[in-house]
């Protein structure tokens, strides 16, 4: 982004509650597990009352930012939006309610942070890059270098910001917490490329090599096993470490498996839900990766919109995890779809799979229930937001085949042998 515009939307464009708090965890990040220290703050920082606030958004023209965006301007709060529009993923002229400043900038630009930075009292940086392809240094580039960016000048330029919301990802747990019968608690290593050729799916013990039952994992436990959790775990890191210091009360938002309706379809990283309906729509077959039997932690848009809500006043510092609690298998969602949509047919499992992928992600969600908050959408009420927003888009082949081509090229995805 070579300049920033600002634009102020005047008219809408077509289209207590605490828990005790959890530290984000320390470096080394690698330590495995890692114990988590006590989170506190020092007596002189300020409680963030529930008024009208001046909220600044990064990523805020995006899929959970533009909901956030909606719900806090309904409940009569200033919001600001820093975005840089760049497709995919992102309409040409944002869907943003009326009185909405837009700064379009890109977070790893000091002046488009600091022109989006004027009068802010709380910070939603939702601002995210996420991709299967192998752009490390773009991961790191967008989510931990725009995040000591935006760091820096809190403290340089002695801004009003008070409250810091960073939104991160189940994805800095990794393979997450098993259950060995023998050993007891356990948390595995990334699944091998030899043992993911063979189609060997599930994760063993890393102490006695037998078999293993999936847990819900809670905030205490870091394990990354993709360069996007480990530049998610730095941005958190960089934010609990200079936040707290500096005054502004710092929380880390962990989301599960985000779905629902205007979910972009254009971007590969958007999960199983997008290419499943995606096929379904051009009347093609629902191809699962490895059995469909791997467990993911879905959670609808709008319940993670309510959850940012939480937390710009009432949510205690810490970190916490925002999704369902509910272990859907990859094969039920597809299930699910088909029932929606009415369509027959079996998904296909081939053998495909995707190098670094977790085997199974169910999140431990006590601590943000404990403050006020449930997961209020079912899953199959997710799919149908989504089917029925899918159907009325236009051009849909041009986007299907080659984001997953390139993933094929680049040994994202592989085939067992």
């Amino acid at each position: 982004m070579t300049g920033r515009r600002v634009t102020q939307l005047s008219q809408p464009l077509v289209c207590s509650l605490t828990a005790a708090p959890i530290r984000c965890g320390h470096f080394p990040f690698l330590e495995r597990p890692r114990p988590t220290r006590p989170f506190s703050l020092p007596p002189s920082v300020p409680v963030v009352l529930l008024r009208q606030l001046k909220v600044l958004i990064s990523g805020g023209a995006g899929f959970i930012g533009s909901l956030t965006a909606l719900r806090l301007s309904e409940q009569g709060h200033e919001v600001t939006v820093l975005d840089n529009l760049a497709p995919p993923g992102h309409a040409a002229v944002p869907e943003l309610p009326a009185g909405v400043r837009l700064v379009q900038g890109d977070v790893r630009n000091r002046d488009d942070w600091v022109a989006a930075l004027e009068g802010a009292e709380v910070i939603l940086h939702l601002a995210d890059h996420h991709d299967y392809l192998p752009a490390f240094s773009k991961l790191f580039q967008v989510n931990a270098v725009g995040t000591a960016l935006l760091c820096e000048l809190l403290v340089d330029r002695k801004t009003l910001v008070r409250r810091l919301v960073v939104g991160s990802s189940l994805a800095v747990y990794g393979e997450g917490r098993y259950r060995c019968p023998q050993d007891g608690e356990v948390f595995p290593e990334p699944r091998p490329a030899e043992a993911l050729d063979r189609g060997a799916w599930e994760p063993l013990c890393p102490r006695c090599a037998g078999p293993l039952a999936p847990l819900t994992t809670d905030e205490t436990a870091t394990r990354p096993s993709s360069v996007y959790g480990l530049s998610k775990l730095a941005q958190e890191e960089i934010a609990c470490l200079v936040g707290p210091r500096h005054g502004i009360e710092t929380i880390v938002l962990r989301y599960g498996v985000v779905q629902g309706g205007s979910q972009p379809f254009q971007n590969a990283y958007y999960g199983a839900l997008r290419i499943f309906a995606l096929r379904l729509a051009l009347d093609r077959p629902i191809v699962l990766f490895e059995d469909g039997n791997q467990l993911r932690d879905f959670v609808d848009v709008d319940d993670v919109a309510r959850a940012n809500v939480l937390a710009i006043g009432p949510l205690a510092p810490g970190v916490y995890n925002v999704a369902s609690g509910r272990a859907n298998a990859v094969s039920e969602l597809a299930r699910i779809l088909l029932r929606v949509a009415e369509r027959d047919g079996t998904p296909e499992t081939p053998g495909l799979y995707r190098l670094g992928d977790p085997r199974h992600v169910i999140a431990d969600v006590t601590r943000l229930k404990a403050a006020g908050w449930e997961p209020k959408q079912n899953l199959e009420g997710t799919v149908r937001d989504y089917w029925q927003w899918l159907r009325e888009q236009p051009n849909l082949d041009s986007y299907f085949e080659g984001a997953d081509h390139l993933m094929e090229r680049t040994g994202t995805v592989r085939v067992a042998r």
